[in-house]
């Protein structure tokens, strides 16, 4: 019998996912584990375990579908009393996917041994992009905030038949709840920590700008525990970027993934790479995967086939394996759209520096609030609190914004003599709108704030939301459905049409999968 739901999240809350996968198929040794375990063939496969690939792998679960979730990174545990992660403050070999040395917006290059790290940051022609890779994709190294976009710029991007109102009163909600989103509470925001986030407020507000809560999926629980020093200090500090070990962050382990276990349809195998996709004669769907240590060492390699195909692998990596898959001829008869518009949200990160006012030892991760400006500067932006690790006692503030940007996008492209995929047309020059933007806004804040510097410091191009390349409605149906490949879907960032409207992506991403899923379960397909 299916295991409920409270009884999943407790084991998921006590230790790991792998455990709860143990419990369902049965211990390792077992008659039914062994058969599991050797199974190479699905109805269902789906790539990734992030915000789309999560989604769909507890509504095939509760379908009755089995299905199989690969995912090339670890499964991480939570431990509430000893640190997992490194951070800004110290560097460990477990912060890079596979990279020799540190690569981070105002952390300085340090060598790190190559492995299966939780973040990957691909340096693409004028832009670096960031995105997770673990058990629980891009949730285990974002940094909670969790918004709809305004209705107007939703509108602008998507086609008339995905309805702002259905969103608003459906599916947005229904992700809410699923990650547990909520304000930060006053209780946290008037702690020391979260000096840094009174003052941005204030800041502001002197300027004549009307700031805003933000939803967040920290646990404030945890963060409560470590501000009484009963728990190891992680968001309190400003780590969020790569991992709250001790289980601050209310990632996709803590609800969709441990739920979709406990339907007993649904598979999951870590530190497994997906390195090409294509279509047998038989017709099912072939996914080739290596097989990785945690230490990054190549155990070997395996077939996996599905009659359904869910590609949920993050913007970057969805675009490399269908790009390739297309132009090499694997699946040739995917369309000509594909790995076209991709966009970089519009992101930006600057420092201004603030009168010489102590606001803390430490700068708390959780983002308190935001403010949008929707007509001020040359494109709409949302401006949120932020926080740079590592340098807390510097007298500076930090503001991320997300920029609506309707004009400026790259394409993916094979190269077939290096036989990679990589963003072809993208330039430094397509993030300046979004940086002028975040600039003036600095401006305007320093020259109403006495004793600030007028000094706005920018960081080199950089995304952590990549966006597009298979836009819904264009590439696909409105329900993930590839256009000219049946049974191939795909169910994450890259539907997003290159920008996200003026928000952080998760939300919306996940609400399109929810969508989709929905539609995909009521049809069989």
């Amino acid at each position: 019998m299916p295991m409920r739901r409270r009884e999943a999240l407790g084991i998921a809350g006590r230790g790991t996912l792998a455990g709860l996968g143990a419990a369902v198929l049965g211990g390792a040794g077992s008659r039914a584990f062994a058969a599991a375990s050797s199974r190479t063939h699905f109805p269902a496969l789906v790539i990734g375990s992030g915000f789309g690939g999560a989604v769909a792998a507890l509504r095939l679960g509760r379908a009755g579908v089995d299905t199989l979730v690969v995912e090339r990174g670890r499964e991480w545990p939570v431990a509430p009393r000893k640190h997992v992660f490194g951070s800004m403050n110290g560097v460990t070999d477990t912060m890079f996917w596979f990279r020799g040395s540190t690569r981070w917006p105002a952390l300085p290059p340090t060598p790190v041994r190559p492995g299966p790290g939780i973040m990957e940051v691909s340096e693409e022609n004028g832009l670096d992009i960031a995105c997770g890779a673990g058990v629980g994709g891009g949730s285990l190294v974002y940094t909670g905030v969790t918004v709809a976009p305004p209705r107007r710029y939703f509108e602008r991007l998507y086609p008339p038949g995905l309805r702002y109102e259905e969103f608003a009163r459906t599916w947005f909600p229904k992700v809410r709840r699923m990650l547990g989103a909520s304000p930060m509470p006053r209780d946290v925001y008037r702690s020391l920590p979260f000096t840094h986030s009174r003052l941005w407020d204030e800041h502001l507000a002197r300027t004549g700008f009307r700031t805003f809560p933000l939803e967040s999926t920290f646990d404030w629980d945890v963060v409560r525990r470590e501000l009484a020093h009963t728990a190891p200090l992680s968001a309190t500090v400003g780590e969020s970027d790569f991992g709250c070990g001790n289980g601050a962050k209310k990632s996709l382990t803590r609800g969709y993934l441990p739920a979709a276990l406990a339907t007993g349809h649904v598979q999951l195998r870590a530190l497994h790479e997906v390195r090409s996709i294509g279509r047998r004669r038989d017709g099912r769907f072939s996914v080739e995967v290596r097989r990785l240590t945690t230490g990054g060492a190549v155990l070997g390699t395996a077939e996996f086939t599905c009659d359904m195909l869910f590609v949920a692998a993050g913007t970057l990596n969805t675009n490399r394996l269908l790009v390739a898959a297309r132009d090499r001829g694997d699946l040739p008869d995917l369309p000509a759209s594909l790995g076209t518009g991709f966009g970089d949200n519009g992101d930006q990160l600057t420092l201004r520096s603030q009168t010489l006012r102590f606001h803390g030892g430490s700068q708390g991760s959780p983002c308190a609030s935001g403010a949008f400006f929707p007509d001020e500067f040359d494109l709409p932006l949302l401006a949120e609190s932020w926080v740079l690790p590592g340098y807390h006692a510097v007298p500076a503030l930090i503001t991320f914004s997300v920029t609506v940007d309707g004009d400026n996008r790259g394409t993916f492209r094979y190269d077939p003599r290096t036989r990679r995929v990589a963003l072809a047309d993208w330039s430094a020059g397509k993030s300046e709108a979004a940086a002028r933007s975040a600039r003036e806004l600095s401006s305007r804040v320093i020259a109403a704030n006495p004793g600030t510097l007028p000094v706005t410091v920018t960081t080199r191009p950089f995304t952590g939301h990549p966006l597009g390349g298979c836009a819904i409605g264009r590439t696909t149906d409105l329900e993930g459905r590839v256009h000219g490949v049946e049974g191939l879907y795909v169910l994450d960032g890259s539907l997003v049409p290159g920008n996200a409207g003026g928000v952080n992506p998760s939300l919306t991403i996940a609400a399109l999968a929810e969508r989709a899923m929905a539609g995909i379960v009521t049809r069989a397909g």
